[in-house]
């Protein structure tokens, strides 16, 4: 959608596949962070989604492609099914890619999970939020970003939130998609001279399509400055 195939292509080019197995909660059914991986590169792997239809579309998908190692699972997320789910669908330890994308509490599900250790994380980041705070909306289990806001511009945490996230649990930010909407982390110990630290503020890009939609960055910021958030440290 944004790129994200170019940029996991390079990534994967320079650190190599591991166990060509990946796990993606917040997918579209036709359009996705791994489905280049699972058609090209012969991945297996998860996906899961609080969509039915978006799961769906995707089996409906699989059977046309003749595609059987990969399971597509309809549950909504929150911290305490999160580590069941995955495991109870085949999936513990290294795996080569995560993606994280749920509008809502991607920041505490990244943080809390740790049944798998991806070598590569795609994750949205809030770019309403700018290049300096960092910060995260409280964590709320049943979290709906229109339901909080009718903009859709509070949700998720910030870049500069995720970055320190990812030093906790020991992942480099390599950079963003040109819209503004993923972040990408590699694990340190998978990091190579092709391969360089970005700070979140050389990262960051602004959400482009809010800006097209006539809302300047300024906008967004002002607009969710007096909802909750959780500063992260």
């Amino acid at each position: 959608q944004n790129g994200e195939d170019g940029i996991l292509r390079y990534l994967f080019a320079e650190i190599g596949f591991s166990s060509k197995r990946f796990l993606e909660f917040g997918f579209e059914g036709k359009e996705n962070n791994s489905l280049r991986l699972v058609l090209k590169e012969g991945f297996s792997g998860v996906f899961i989604d609080g969509s039915k239809l978006a799961v769906a579309q995707f089996k409906k998908a699989t059977r046309a492609f003749g595609i059987t190692d990969v399971i597509a699972v309809n549950a909504f997320l929150d911290l305490q099914n999160l580590e069941a789910l995955i495991e109870s669908n085949g999936l513990t330890g290294e795996i080569d890619l995560l993606s994280i994308d749920v509008d809502g509490n991607d920041y505490w599900f990244w943080e809390n999970l740790t049944c798998i250790s991806p070598r590569v994380v795609v994750i949205e980041y809030n770019a309403s939020l700018g290049p300096d705070l960092s910060l995260t909306i409280p964590y709320e289990p049943t979290f709906n970003r229109i339901e909080k806001h009718a903009t859709g511009f509070y949700h998720g945490a910030s870049l500069a939130a995720l970055e320190r996230l990812g030093k906790k649990k020991g992942y480099s930010l390599v950079g963003s998609d040109g819209r503004g909407v993923n972040a990408f982390f590699v694990r340190d110990d998978c990091m190579t001279q092709g391969l360089e630290v970005v700070p979140s503020n050389v990262a960051f890009r602004p959400h482009r399509s809010r800006l097209e939609r006539g809302y300047t960055l300024e906008d967004q910021s002002r607009i969710i400055k007096e909802m909750p958030f959780v500063a992260v440290e």
